[in-house]
């Protein structure tokens, strides 16, 4: 067996063991599903390393899903009592309806453990992913309720870019939501690689000043990096007159704009909190790699949390991540982050 080899085989043991405690007294005798796909490199070498760890396992079902009915599987994953378990390994997105299958199980109290688009994961980058999906979760669960405490508080944040520009925001801040795998909480499902907090700002006029970023997502849902270029933000209106400011960008403020009212916000204020993920350790999937430790943020107008900002009645579209070239950030008075390191 090699480093990568172990690194998996631990990885998903501990998934199962001590994120979804699965052998722990009052779950031991529940159903556990896992449904995979062998479409992509990525996906391959996962499965094997869950089946590895769940083959011996009573009450347990191991599913490809391409070998199966869909709507058969369907049936089979609702009719599961409650806190029953499914993990799902997917190159894409299974769906059995309209509807993703972790959807499906939420409103129905069954725990639910996603691995998605592991086909937008490069081959060189599986070790990455092994790193990124390591059990640390008293780590992180420690890291996110103090971001919590201090931003639930907090009537200020300051966030400073290696080229010395600034986003400030004054007032205070929503509830600080905390996303960190940790199924004793009762939350019902979770998307790995996991670990990040986000808030927003109560009031959308106290968010200004620029910030120099250095990557985005494409339309294929990887990531772009681009020589850092720099956004104002202006009441949390963002524009963009940087002369390095790539042509996709451009089209992605405009794509916007023309469906939100022809203008582009910035809302949600997201705080990664994976130290398996870096601008070294990179995973080009977007949605794995906004859990990298540190700071991003996102332009949209539609939120499913915080949804009373905006009437119904106002067209909100779309939710695009973007990689401020953070140095350090402040919480009130607080250092929070420097070095591409939490310090608190």
């Amino acid at each position: 067996m090699n480093k990568i080899e172990e690194k998996f085989l631990e990885a998903t043991k501990n998934i199962l063991e001590k994120n979804l405690g699965i052998n722990k007294s009052e779950y031991v005798d529940n159903t556990v599903i896992f449904v995979y796909d062998l479409e992509s490199k990525l996906s391959i070498e996962l499965s094997k390393w869950y089946i590895a760890n769940l083959q011996d396992r009573k009450n347990t079902l191991l599913i490809d899903y391409n070998k199966v009915d869909n709507l058969e599987l369907k049936e089979q994953l609702l009719w599961l009592k409650e806190w029953s378990t499914v993990v799902l390994v997917q190159s894409t997105n299974f769906r059995l309806d309209n509807f993703r299958i972790r959807l499906n199980l939420h409103n129905r109290w069954i725990w639910c453990l996603e691995h998605t688009h592991l086909i937008y994961i490069k081959d060189d980058q599986i070790e990455n992913y092994a790193d990124a999906i390591e059990y640390r979760m008293p780590f992180y669960d420690e890291l996110s309720l103090k971001l919590k405490k201090l931003s639930d508080n907090a009537d200020n944040m300051r966030f400073i870019c290696n080229d010395g520009s600034e986003l400030f925001i004054e007032w205070w801040f929503e509830d600080m939501k905390q996303n960190t795998g940790n199924y004793e909480w009762k939350r019902r499902w979770w998307t790995f690689p996991i670990w990040e907090n986000f808030t927003e700002a109560v009031d959308f006029d106290k968010v200004n000043g620029e910030l120099c970023v250095y990557a985005y997502p494409g339309s294929d849902l990887q990531v772009n990096f681009e020589k850092p270029f720099k956004i104002q933000i202006n009441n949390s209106k963002v524009t963009c007159n940087d002369k390095d400011m790539p042509e996709w960008f451009w089209k992605v403020l405009e794509m916007i704009s023309k469906w939100e009212n022809n203008e582009v916000v910035l809302r949600e204020l997201w705080f990664g909190l994976n130290y398996g993920i870096s601008r070294e350790n990179v995973l080009s999937d977007i949605n794995a790699y906004e859990r990298i430790a540190g700071f991003h943020l996102s332009l949209w107008k539609k939120h499913q949390i915080y949804r009373k900002k905006y009437k119904k009645t106002e067209i909100q579209r779309y939710h695009i991540d973007i990689f401020p070239d953070i140095k350090e950030f402040y919480i009130g008075e607080t250092k929070v982050f420097e070095n591409e390191k939490y310090i608190i």
